[in-house]
């Protein structure tokens, strides 16, 4: 389960169980773990803050068959029951020398500076302690969280802890699941604390199971139109191989009646690669007589992909979002057209999802790089919100999240996605995933988790660096027969 720091407060108030029951729990759960990971003779240096995750490294160290010594990095601790525990640490375990000689001293290093609540940046004695667990060589452990690290928001001080291991406690929080944009940690554990989870928070999980359950299947009254028409416009000269690819990401979910809305002098070559597509070519004039009934008649539409060329491009997308009836996908070249219009989302009647990556999403917010990267949920979640879309915020972690508050986090996928086309192969997906589901949200996050999926099940048998595309209908073929699609 995925829950941000205020429902995990609230799961931690429902359970019944006092701090110090909470505590308790927790430290000898993560006492448990320390030992399978450590050897009998190495000693073990607890840093803990004056908060509740130093009461949980009080517990722990109190618990192991280690030889175990505790740092106070900012003096006692101020809960109750932090207090109580550390009170309870056997003689002698306090280290009384400096942080630097505790460390030379140690053979791991557990970090328990700070846990869920932590927000902002180091303060002067925790960054310095920081830079010295990080520039040690030791083997390093965090707490639920790595010291730096916000729960919620994917932001993270420069000289947060850096872990070989973290154990997250009783629930993965949102920093957990964004592991490959921060590197914070090599390895996750997650640590069963015996609570009750009737809290289900907004972030949504996903797997093969959770898929497949999800995805409409053929009766056998089906037809070619049962599931509705999946329209896909886009593509311009020099950019074939964007219309190219939002098919092939189409057939891969087995879209049963795809439409392709695209100009003129592009057509042959998408016609000759792509058998099934109805195909509607356009020129500059008379591209509204062309695609007016697609559009009316569509159950998903994308636009966008390989559009750079394509004329009267402006005019389309005002005419696919003020006469659309279905969910909208926009990419690529519609995300650069609202650059200056982001407002007009606002007005739109159609459900709208939005494909860009950080450097798009960066663009369209008028703001560097740097800021969207600082903390990419948070703004994903408050641009969803405040225009009322479905923003995918593409990236090695990426995250679907909804103007309603739901959020998704994908953990699939691999460096074979980072190459030209991927997310003009993901439009296609999610634009057919569209007219399969009823829950759009849903549908979005299953697309994004399968782009990534068929990417890691292609690495059975092919490299990263040759990550073919074209290999994903045979993949899903497989995971379709797998469960009797």
């Amino acid at each position: 389960m995925i829950i941000d720091s205020k429902g995990m407060r609230r799961i931690e108030k429902a359970s019944g169980k006092t701090i110090m029951e909470l505590m308790e729990t927790a430290g000898k759960a993560v006492a448990i773990q320390i030992e399978k990971h450590t050897k009998p003779g190495d000693t073990v240096l607890f840093i803990a803050g004056k908060g509740n995750n130093g009461g949980d490294a009080f517990v722990a160290a109190a618990n192991i068959d280690r030889r175990a010594i505790v740092y106070l990095l900012e003096g006692e601790p101020v809960g109750e029951a932090a207090l109580g525990f550390y009170n309870m640490l056997p003689k002698g375990m306090e280290w009384t020398g400096t942080l630097f000689e505790a460390i030379e001293e140690c053979d791991v290093i557990v970090d328990a500076m700070y846990g869920f609540g932590f927000h902002g940046l180091l303060n002067a004695e925790a960054r310095n302690a920081a830079r010295l667990v990080n520039d040690a060589g030791k083997r390093v452990f965090s707490i639920d969280l790595n010291s730096g690290a916000e729960a919620d928001t994917g932001r993270y001080d420069f000289d947060a802890i850096v872990s070989e291991r973290t154990f997250a406690l009783d629930c993965y929080k949102p920093f957990h699941m964004l592991a490959k944009e921060h590197r914070l940690f090599k390895n996750l554990d997650l640590l069963d604390l015996g609570l009750p989870h009737e809290d289900p928070g907004f972030f949504q999980e996903m797997n093969e199971d959770v898929f497949f359950c999800s995805l409409e299947k053929k009766d056998a009254a089906s037809y070619k139109g049962t599931f509705g028409k999946t329209l896909l416009i886009g593509g311009s000269y020099g950019m074939a191989g964007a219309m190219n690819l939002n098919v092939l990401g189409a057939k891969t979910l087995g879209a049963p009646y795809i439409e392709v809305c695209l100009p003129h002098e592009i057509y042959p070559i998408v016609s000759l690669r792509n058998l099934t597509p109805v195909f509607h070519p356009f020129g500059e004039h008379d591209v509204f007589n062309v695609l007016e009934k697609p559009i009316q008649g569509a159950r998903s539409i994308a636009f966008g992909s390989g559009a750079t060329n394509m004329p009267k491009k402006g005019e389309i997308l005002d005419l696919v979002l003020q006469n659309a009836k279905c969910p909208v996908v926009l990419d690529a070249e519609a995300l650069r057209l609202l650059q200056y219009n982001t407002y007009i989302l606002r007005f739109v009647k159609a459900p709208v999802v939005l494909t860009p990556h950080i450097g798009e999403f960066a663009t369209m917010l008028n703001k560097p790089i740097e800021y969207i990267m600082d903390a990419p949920l948070y703004h994903a979640q408050k641009f969803a919100k405040d225009y009322g879309v479905i923003l995918v915020l593409k990236g090695p972690n990426t995250i679907v999240a909804s103007g309603a508050g739901d959020a998704y986090i994908n953990q699939t996928g691999n460096q074979g996605l980072a190459q030209a086309g991927s997310g003009d192969l993901l439009t296609g997906m999610i634009a057919a995933t569209l007219t399969m589901t009823r829950d759009i949200f849903r549908g979005v996050a299953m697309a994004v988790w399968l782009h990534g999926y068929l990417a890691d099940m292609s690495l059975e048998s092919h490299s990263m660096q040759l990550l073919d595309f074209n290999n994903y209908p045979s993949l899903m073929d497989a995971l379709f027969k797998k469960h009797g699609f």
